[in-house]
């Protein structure tokens, strides 16, 4: 009984962990930022579907946090990107044997299959403008894969953008400043 408790809370505290990483400069003035706007990276390939997707899930979390979007003069900008990043995965049955005596032995052992798989992982990061620098910034745990639906890709985009703009302080955009 004991261990079916412990494997329940294991699987409890597993389905709570955080999707999205986070960090920020603890000391910038978050409530002062009123207006903001949003910028891809300097880039000579064309603007994909997921970018599109971003961009207009991002200005609707932001939005929704009180902010004004503005060309001109904005207190933050807002920038996305989707990093690639490659994973391997091992698969199928390994078999080994081996016959040893005294000092004298030899074995052998089947190759493990390796994929290579590729995914996008979605960052978003904060920029002050006067100083160029990031003051915020958060990573997407979740993959974006190549074989997803688009249905199901603009459902995560939507999710992950919803929850890392969720991390922002809470003073964003108010009168007082608690990170």
């Amino acid at each position: 009984m004991r261990k079916f408790i412990l494997l329940f809370l294991a699987v409890v505290l597993a389905g709570c962990a955080n999707n999205v990483y986070t960090d920020l400069n603890q000391q910038y003035p978050f409530s002062q930022i009123k207006t903001y706007d949003v910028s891809l990276p300097p880039s000579s390939k064309p603007i994909s579907l997921d970018d599109e997707r971003v961009k207009n899930a991002l200005i609707q979390s932001i939005e929704a946090r009180g902010l004004t979007e503005t060309t001109s003069n904005p207190n933050v900008i807002f920038r996305y990107y989707i990093a690639t990043k490659t994973e391997q995965i091992a698969y199928g049955p390994s078999f080994s044997f081996g016959y040893g005596y005294r000092n004298f032995g030899f074995g052998y052992d089947t190759p493990v299959r390796i994929d290579e798989r590729d995914y996008g992982q979605l960052v978003i990061e904060m920029i002050d403008p006067k100083n160029n620098t990031v003051i915020w910034k958060s990573v997407s745990r979740q993959k974006l894969t190549e074989n997803m639906s688009s249905t199901k890709k603009q459902q995560l985009i939507i999710e992950q953008v919803g929850d890392m703009i969720k991390t922002l302080p809470k003073s964003l955009g108010s009168s007082q400043d608690n990170p």
